[in-house]
């Protein structure tokens, strides 16, 4: 069976009972006039077919509308608790053989519905009492109206024996004593009057601290509790001199009350119902939206309009902290001015909402909200994370060059300080040979001609790999230091110091540049960042690995032809390199540099 046919059948057997419930009951009314708590007015036991009908209706459809929550069975026990207060009365002969039953029950559920309406306004709307103190009142009621006012009389009052012959048979009596029924009565009905002032204590507090968010999704519930308890303590003033509750003219009007009060409530929660229709129907539209908004990383825009609160703030769970699509740091604990709402799905944490005070105190709010932009913020949270990736692969690539770098000044030092200066001592250990020897070798010339061009090589070999000159001087050194041994003019070159990296980075394409043709070098310092221009005067140049090295540090490199060969324009960021959430750190389309192989 598929859940729409059991929610059907569901519905139709919750119906069929409420209408024999409510026929039967009209028959026990029927057969006692002047008993019932209506009187005998055809409008007041219309009114309480309208009522019963109106709390039973919404009951089910708040079912139907959320079958999680168990708030619309609350609704369908006061619209049963209403019919069985007529139960009581001699008519209830009428059930044949469940006669004597039937009576009892309406004995011990004679004064039960204020429990279970203040149940009914507690756990507005989630279904739920989370209070401690509403619990225990909750209990506190049940003994008072249910076991004090009800139980209580029960076991020591026997109708027949008092003259109602017509009366079933009371199944709860233990003994008939009407003095000990009147003795208790009158202080269950005291406790009945102090159990209402407090409860409409508790509610007026809690009225006083809802949020304004919280009062316009449950205000319009608590107040109406309120007045319905008003009418309560009314009836239970009327009744103490009675010692007991009802069977007198004067306790229709808190009667009609109470009635009214338990139709408003039903109505009430069938707006909220309404409300909630129309944020469904809204959040169609920001599902739309936020789809929209997601591929842009715009969740917190779309979000921020959909619940007009600009200040709002989305952070997603990443490395241990939190952080917006953009990585930025977010403060997600509560502070001044400032609440948060964590979104969990099947106990993962997708994101912390970081908003003003009061913005979710409606679960409706939560639920749509969180249904709508889940997806949307799973997908954010996703990218984030992403995005976080590529920052740690950019500097670990960064932190790859820096390594390299280090090496080739090291691979200097050592040719430098080892092998080149060996050769030198050699050198110069020939040459002091020739010289004590007086007489001319051969073969000694040969071997100094052969050292020295190798120191040459060696000399130029460390210089290739990293020049020392770079170290010391920077940037407009070493392209100085590069003129005067190859054809590179340098027209311009910052002489403050840069980070070693972005020097290299500059010095290697002008030393590539110049290897391929005559150089013209125009460098300059731009803000954050150093842009460098190079025209040589070749056909092609291989700039594949330099172009990986820019793509690592987060910089642009851009190679077009002109009349007299190439230009080239780099950029270089001075700060660490930056991700971007449409493309991998500091992308060059590869086709702007073919033009050239290496």
């Amino acid at each position: 069976m598929s859940i729409r046919s059991m929610q059907v059948t569901w519905t139709v057997v919750v119906l069929a009972l409420e209408a024999s419930i409510v026929w039967f009951t009209m028959r026990v009314v029927a057969a006692s006039p002047g008993f019932s708590d209506m009187g005998e007015s055809i409008l007041s036991e219309v009114a309480l077919l309208c009522t019963v009908a109106l709390l039973a209706c919404v009951g089910i459809v708040h079912r139907l509308a959320r079958p999680t929550n168990r708030f619309g069975w609350l609704l369908i026990l006061v619209a049963c608790l209403l019919l069985t207060t007529e139960w009581d009365i001699p008519g209830a002969a009428a059930a044949g053989a469940l006669s004597a039953a039937v009576f009892s029950i309406g004995l011990l559920l004679t004064i039960a519905v204020p429990v279970a309406a203040t149940w009914v306004v507690l756990a507005f709307p989630s279904g739920r009492v989370d209070g401690r103190v509403e619990r225990y009142l909750l209990i506190a009621g049940a003994l008072v109206f249910v076991g004090a006012l009800g139980l209580v009389p029960a076991l020591f009052s026997d109708p027949q024996a008092q003259g109602c012959s017509d009366c079933p048979t009371n199944l709860l009596l233990a003994r008939d004593d009407p003095d000990v029924a009147m003795t208790l009565s009158r202080p269950a009905m005291t406790a009945a009057l102090a159990w209402a002032t407090i409860t409409m204590v508790v509610l007026l507090l809690g009225l006083a601290r809802m949020s304004p968010a919280s009062r316009r999704a449950r205000g319009a519930v608590w107040m109406i509790g309120l007045v319905y308890l008003v009418a309560v303590s009314a009836q239970l003033l009327l009744s103490l001199d009675r010692g007991f509750v009802g069977g007198s003219m004067t306790d229709h009007g808190p009667w009609w009350v109470q009635l009214a009060a338990l139709a408003a409530l039903a109505l009430a929660v069938a707006f909220s119902l309404l409300r909630a229709r129309a944020m469904r129907r809204s959040v169609t539209g920001l599902v739309v939206d936020l789809h929209r908004e997601a591929a842009a990383g715009g969740m917190r825009e779309a979000l921020a309009e959909w619940l007009h609160d600009p200040s709002l703030q989305v952070a997603y769970p990443v490395d241990g902290t939190y952080r917006d699509v953009d990585l930025a740091a977010v403060d997600v604990t509560d502070r001044p001015g400032r609440a948060t709402s964590r979104l969990v799905e099947d106990g993962q944490e997708i994101a912390v909402l970081v908003h003003r005070p009061g913005l979710f105190d409606s679960p409706d709010a939560v639920r749509e909200v969180v249904t709508a932009a889940r997806l949307g913020l799973e997908n954010e949270r996703l990218r984030a994370e992403g995005l976080a990736q590529l920052h740690a692969l950019a500097d670990s690539r960064v932190r790859i060059i820096e390594a390299g770098d280090r090496e080739r000044r090291r691979l200097e030092r050592d040719l430098h300080d080892g092998a080149q200066q060996r050769l030198v001592g050699l050198l110069l250990g020939l040459r002091l040979l020739r010289t004590t020897t007086g007489e001319d070798h051969g073969e000694v010339d040969e071997a100094e001609a052969e050292i020295q061009a190798t120191v040459d090589d060696l000399r130029e070999l460390a210089n290739g790999l990293h020049p020392v000159v770079l170290l010391t001087e920077g940037f407009a050194g070493a392209c100085a230091a590069l003129s005067e041994s190859m054809d590179v003019r340098v027209v311009d070159a910052p002489e403050r110091r840069f980070s070693a990296v972005v020097e290299t980075t500059a010095y290697l394409l002008a030393a590539k540049a110049a290897t391929a043709g005559p150089t013209t070098v125009y460098a300059v310092h731009d803000g954050d960042a150093l842009r460098v221009h190079v025209d040589v005067a070749a056909a092609g140049i291989g700039l594949a690995g330099l172009e990986d090295r820019v793509n690592a540090l987060g910089g642009h490199l851009e190679v077009s032809p002109d009349d007299k060969g190439l230009r080239i324009e780099l950029e270089l960021p001075l700060a660490a390199p930056a991700v971007s959430r449409e493309s991998s750190p500091g992308t060059v389309p590869r086709g702007d540099l073919r033009t050239g192989r290496d």
